[in-house]
């Protein structure tokens, strides 16, 4: 399955005909499979290139210097470092559903640590940056793509009050002081018997919290999607050019539209050819990175369903809470 690639350019300079197209086709999209790829957003291959050299240039940082900007582990929002095994993601969709409680245990693990940033001079929950001196360069530059990324993903999200036939602003409105976050993966080299074995994996089977996630991701492979005409399957995404984003659907677009969109379900795990490998005792698969722009409502803004999705025939499905609150409560689940 090979999920649709659109052309941002069409919707950000195109004509009317050219942005009605593009919003029908990322609407479309996110309908069938939950998730698209995004090309000709601005983003360049020496920008692409420098961002996972950021990524590479944090994550070799020796622990002491990370150590001081550790994530506290809770249910508050993740600023700073989170070491590999930190998040625990199997608890957040157990059988592919939505888990709510904070009261499911298991021994799951996940292989990987992250980064975390929300919005510059957030007062509330204070970004925590490496040492300048270490890496010069590094927080002016991820804080121009967290604004760009949010701007792209805010003309994605007129898009698709274009394409669902609702009124302007309806989406964008929401976001409007908004407390997106970003943040650099790293997934570090494993033996392919370790995620063969079934208790440890580069991250499970999940949806995200927020509106809609941008992703760029390297040319390592390992993420899928589920396959929304067969559930129990999993169809790999791999990356086909180095300026391209991964697009997905999230819980908050889920709730706000009564499940007309549905959050897409993806993980990462071995990269299909190596798990057909008859040597897999001795495979090493190598260190695989990632960058995620996380769209996320205004913190006092409703997540329940907006009222153009409610219906007689479609009643409400969701509860209603603040983004903040239903932030807080699927973060608590991770740790």
């Amino acid at each position: 399955m090979a999920i649709p690639t659109l052309d941002f350019a069409k919707f950000h300079s195109g004509s009317d005909a050219e942005r009605r197209e593009f919003a029908s086709a990322l609407t479309e999209g996110f309908k069938r499979y939950g998730f698209i790829k995004l090309i000709n957003h601005g983003f360049t291959r020496e920008e692409a290139s420098h961002l996972f050299q950021l990524n590479k240039d944090f994550f070799e940082l020796p622990d002491s210097y990370k150590d001081p900007i550790q994530n506290k582990e809770g249910p508050k929002p993740q600023r700073g470092w989170s070491r590999v095994g930190a998040e625990k993601t199997g608890l957040l969709n157990p059988g592919g559903k939505t888990n709510l409680s904070k009261n499911d245990k298991h021994d799951l693990q996940d292989a990987k640590e992250h980064f975390d940033t929300g919005p510059a001079g957030d007062q509330e929950y204070p970004n925590q940056w490496p040492d300048a001196e270490r890496l010069p360069g590094f927080r002016p530059w991820l804080e121009s793509y967290f604004d760009r990324s949010q701007s792209i993903t805010l003309e994605l999200m007129e898009a698709l009050e274009l394409g669902l036939g609702i009124r302007r602003g309806a989406f964008v409105e929401l976001c409007q002081g908004h407390a997106s976050e970003l943040r650099l993966n790293h997934y570090p080299a494993i033996a392919l018997r370790t995620l063969e074995a079934g208790k440890t994996s580069r991250i499970w089977p999940h949806t995200d919290f927020g509106i809609i996630t941008l992703l760029a991701q390297d040319d390592r492979g390992g993420l899928e999607i589920q396959d929304e005409a067969n559930p129990a399957e999993f169809l790999p995404v791999s990356r086909e050019d180095p300026t391209e984003f991964v697009v997905n659907i999230g819980d908050t677009l889920e709730r706000w539209t009564n499940g007309v969109l549905h959050a897409g379900l993806h993980q990462v795990t071995a990269p299909r050819g190596e798990k057909a490998s008859p040597r897999s005792d001795e495979v090493i698969l190598p260190a695989r990175r990632s960058i995620a722009f996380f769209l996320k409502a205004r913190r006092d803004m409703s997540v329940g369903p907006l009222l153009p999705f409610v219906t007689p025939d479609r009643p409400s499905r969701y509860q209603d809470m603040t983004a903040l609150a239903y932030q807080q409560l699927r973060t608590g689940i991770v740790y």
